[in-house]
């Protein structure tokens, strides 16, 4: 099953985007101070965030790919890249926490408190932190309209090939018709034939039912005119 095997290749990548990242996030990140080297990591699980994003569309195509597979191993698939969409969401969730954080902080590096800086401003620390949720809000939203695109592209196309099969049918209807139709007029033209050629029978045999009573008379005559008749 060639499009199994694709889809068992998507997981085992996933698999492996989803450990690189929690082993970042757990092991990685809490040893790290503020810097450069802590905001390179942060952008490694950004690109493996979506990477695996595209992993899951993929996947998702492929599980909707074949239509004739039977609808419990389909819903197997759907359930496990269900599995697999939740895990990344909350790995989202942690990356874009370990970002907020990292930027408040980078706004705090002269070492002063928040209380203590003079420009610190809150606002701007929650309009911040509403803009990175609003962003977050729009990336899945994006994959998501991603996903419907994909499934109603494959949509559009398992319609254009059911049409053509329509067609096709409808042509070898018609075929069929035609020729039902060629049969009938056959079928009338021999019952036609046999209608006349059993005329001709009856005629033939009234015709030799008359020859039979005239030998049979003109005998009888004969008969009677060399037996009788003296």
């Amino acid at each position: 099953m060639p499009g199994y095997d694709r889809f068992v290749t998507l997981v085992d990548e996933l698999r492996v985007c989803i450990s690189s990242m929690e082993r970042k996030l757990d092991r990685r990140l809490p040893t790290l101070p503020n810097g450069e080297e802590k905001k390179r990591i942060i952008r490694e699980l950004e690109g493996e965030l979506e990477e695996s994003q595209r992993l899951l569309r993929e996947m998702q195509l492929e599980a909707d790919a074949d239509l004739q597979v039977p609808s419990s191993y389909r819903q197997q698939l759907t359930t496990q890249i269900k599995d697999f969409r939740a895990q990344v969401e909350q790995l989202r969730v942690r990356v874009t926490k370990v970002k907020a954080e990292d930027q408040n902080r980078g706004t705090l590096s002269d070492g002063r408190s928040v209380n203590q800086n003079p420009f610190f401003d809150p606002q701007e620390t929650a309009n911040r932190s509403r803009l990175l949720q609003g962003r977050a809000v729009l990336e899945r939203t994006s994959d998501s309209l991603g996903r419907s695109l994909a499934i109603a592209s494959e949509t559009e196309r398992v319609g254009g090939e059911t049409v053509g099969e329509l067609h096709h049918q409808r042509e070898s209807l018609e075929h069929t018709r035609a020729r039902l139709e060629e049969t009938n007029q056959d079928l009338s033209k021999s019952r036609g034939i046999i209608r006349s050629m059993g005329r001709r029978v009856v005629t033939n045999k009234l015709f030799l039912m008359i020859i039979i009573l005239l030998e049979v008379g003109i005998l009888g005559g004969v008969v009677y005119y060399k037996y009788f008749s003296k």
